[in-house]
């Protein structure tokens, strides 16, 4: 079986190449290479590579992000030669494509492993403006997978990515401050051999052999700043070239008040400060580079970093050849970017960052100016343009905001995208009258997934981080969000019994948030008397006993956990959980006298609602989910790590071990094929030690296990929410926790 799977590998990697290749085509065959060398021969170079019996695809399953629609910031979108041809990177979810044919994103990240979770955080992209196929990432984030840097190299429109380990070079952090500037990779427009890249330390880097090797570029003067944004713009003027590359290349650092903008004009050789920098200029920092055909150099800037921390600005044009700047005086904020019309240099769109005026839904977000003729004058946006979902509805009331990326389609001047906090908004009539701005999001799942909750005959219920949590009737459609809308949300939980009473809690140290809705989420409550007078406490875990009389909470920043059973008008402090914070907490869904919690590898067990806990037993792990079996009383599945899955029938009095697993991170369950057959079981871990680590089933209570998702469908692995549960609905389906590409489905196709 397996050896046919890697055959099956084989063929559908070499099948997408040429489909890929069909699909959309390369841009230009100037340059030092032609078209067909670009793309054909690089293309049969990465499938030699990834055809080998290290490959594993799993052709029984089909995967996917269960459908939101945005939901996070994306940090830059690059528009390509081609028309219609998009590319966007995130913060912590990776990058995208966007299929013209579709009309939706395409992710390019799910093969990222829970090793490589860290290279979800995308800090630049690169296109090569000869052949839109071959696209770079810089990837990585300081506080995952040991802040490990790589250049990620794909010659297939992202289909496929070779990682190439710089992390001994330069470092980056994509969800650092500074993250919306940019670019700070760039692709030499004359040869395609030749990439430079920027780091946050570590200086300047280039490779003259298309990303498979690199060296530092030590005549550049600058190697870190104390903003720890280092270089974050790479710019090359492709008018100037000489020998087959280009001579003038553009880089910008993040400083203020001292020299940050740099140029060369051989070819990198050498590094001088850009003539014409005033006074005024040089007290902010560089966001963004934007070159007209002339070869004029505009700068947007801003006082800081961003993407908050910025709130004054203005736009320069720069000449390098004359020695000449000149201030665009549109607006005294932080200017995000402007782009710049590739067939008419008098046409631009500028955008602002951190500015909040009212748009047209009332949201308060950044704004639009437009000029005709080349800066002289700018109109001013407000009120003239409207705002639409475009079928995601969630978004009604969320407003462009933290802009600093603007693209145009290269075949449609009429075109342009937008970034901001919450996706992508785009305007297909932008020098129109009345512009008509929507949100194009479709497919760029960035949320981060903090809790799930699925019962039989119950839509799908989720918490997220920033968005609340959303209803799901069904997963490929946009869902409906929380109507009580209180931001990040770490837990929630739904009566086994009664459906119509849920529980979430989110907050921060100023707020409680803590709320509860006895319809079934359609109307809430804030529960505002806090458990211990005097303080707030905030986030951490929720649950309800079987019928929804008591409410159990453990705060994120309390050693104690608490219990109402008035909806917060009192509260008792729980006995036998102490110096825990944020316990997980679940409500036997049978026999509401009984609740069960872990934390610290203790298995514990209230027997009297959730007023006491007894230590049942220490699995010596860390897991942080429990799995109870529904409509059976006293049956709990225990993630142990190295122990494997452990399980009890009796209330925690008993503990057995089921078979067939080496280590168990995350188990949850599912429905099973058959009425009376049992529960499905699936896991985040390893039936061998020989195993990957991955997403399992069992389907016989654990005496067989198959491996469900494959190598190019790891998400990252089980992120911050850290769970892998089944729908109770739909059988052959689960649902994985991602650290930002939302909530990552694997549905099996024979059912």
């Amino acid at each position: 079986m397996q050896s046919r799977l890697k055959r099956t590998a084989s063929l559908l990697t070499a099948f997408m190449m040429a489909m890929s290749s069909m699909a959309l085509t390369a841009c230009s065959d100037s340059g030092n290479t032609t078209e067909e060398e670009t793309t054909t021969g690089q293309s049969e170079e990465l499938a030699a590579e990834n055809t080998d019996d290290s490959l594993y695809v799993n052709p029984d399953w089909s995967y996917g992000q269960v459908a939101i629609g945005g939901g996070g910031f994306v940090t830059g979108i690059i528009s390509t030669c081609e028309p219609g041809l998009f590319y966007a990177r995130t913060d912590v979810g990776g990058a995208y494509r966007w299929d013209n044919g579709a009309q939706k994103w395409i992710s390019l990240s799910y093969e990222i492993s829970e090793d490589d979770k860290g290279l979800l955080g995308i800090d630049g992209i690169a296109v090569d403006p000869q052949n839109a196929a071959n696209v770079y990432l810089i990837a990585g984030t300081s506080y995952f997978s040991n802040a490990k840097t790589c250049i990620m190299v794909s010659h297939d429109y992202g289909a496929h990515f070779k990682q190439i380990d710089v992390s001994d070079k330069i470092k980056v952090h994509g969800n650092g401050m500074g993250r919306g500037n940019g670019e700070r990779i760039a692709v030499d427009p004359n040869n395609s051999d030749i990439i430079y890249c920027g780091g946050r330390t570590g200086g300047m880097i280039r490779s003259t052999d298309g990303g498979e090797t690199w060296e530092s570029v030590a005549s550049f003067p600058v190697n870190s700043t104390k903003n720890e944004n280092g270089i974050n713009i790479i710019t090359f003027d492709g008018s100037k070239s000489a020998d087959g590359k280009t001579t003038r290349i553009y880089a910008g650092v993040s400083e203020s008040k001292t020299d940050n903008i740099y140029y060369s004009d051989d070819a990198g050789e050498t590094w001088s400060v850009l003539p014409g920098i005033d006074e005024k200029a040089q007290k902010f920092m560089p966001q963004r580079f934007d070159l007209d055909s002339k070869g004029n150099l505009y700068v947007s800037y801003g006082n800081h970093e961003g993407p908050w921390n910025s709130a004054q600005g203005t736009l320069y044009k720069f000449n390098a050849d004359a020695g000449t700047s000149e201030e665009i005086q549109v607006v005294n904020w932080t200017v995000g970017d402007i782009v710049i019309d590739p067939t008419n240099d008098d046409n631009m769109v500028l955008v602002t960052s951190e500015v909040w005026t009212e748009q047209p839904n009332g949201a308060f977000g950044d704004k639009f100016f437009r000029t005709t003729d080349g800066g002289e004058t700018w109109e001013n946006l407000d009120g003239k343009y409207t705002m639409s979902t475009n079928g995601m509805d969630w978004i009604y009331n969320a407003a462009i905001h933290w802009c600093s990326s603007l693209a145009m389609d290269s075949g449609d001047s009429n075109r342009i995208l937008v970034n901001s906090g919450n996706g992508i908004f785009a305007c297909d009539n932008i020098w129109d009258e009345s512009p008509e701005f929507y949100f194009e999001a479709k497919g760029i799942e960035e949320v981060v997934p903090e809790d799930i909750v699925s019962y039989k005959d119950y839509p799908l219920v989720s918490a997220i981080g920033d968005y609340d949590g959303f209803t799901h009737e069904d997963i490929f459609s946009s869902g409906e969000r929380h109507t009580r809308q209180i931001g990040s949300t770490t837990s929630i939980a739904i009566a086994a019994l009664d459906h119509n009473i849920w529980v979430k809690v989110g907050g921060d140290e100023s707020n409680q948030l803590l709320c509860y809705s006895t319809d079934g989420g359609k109307n809430w409550t804030d529960i505002t008397n806090s458990p211990e007078e005097g303080k707030v406490y905030y986030k951490g875990k929720v649950a309800l006993t079987a019928d929804g009389s008591a409410l159990i909470w453990s705060p994120s920043n309390s050693n104690f956990t608490y219990r109402t059973e008035d909806w917060g008008s009192t509260w008792e402090k729980v006995e036998g959980i102490i110096g825990s914070q944020g316990v997980y907490l679940i409500g036997d869904p049978v026999n509401k006298d009984y609740v069960y919690g872990c934390a610290n590898s203790i298995l514990y067990v209230s027997s009297d609602g959730g007023k006491s806990f007894k230590r049942k037993f220490d699995t010596m792990s860390t897991y942080k989910r429990l799995a109870v079996a529904p409509d059976i009383e006293g049956t709990v599945y225990i993630p142990g790590g190295g122990s494997g899955l452990l399980k009890t029938t009796d209330h925690g009095e008993n503990i057995t071990l089921v078979n067939g697993l080496k280590f168990c991170e995350a188990v949850g369950l599912g429905k099973p094929k058959n009425d009376g057959d049992p529960y499905v079981i699936y896991v985040w871990g390893t039936p061998k030690d020989s195993d990957v680590k991955g997403i399992y089933m069992s389907e016989d209570e654990g005496e067989t296990w198959v491996r469900v998702n494959d190598d190019l469908h790891q998400f990252g692995g089980t992120g911050n929410g850290e769970f892998v549960v089944g729908d109770m609905n739909v059988y052959g389906r689960c649902y994985m926790s991602t650290v930002g590409l939302g909530i990552a489905y694997c549905d099996k196709n024979e059912k």
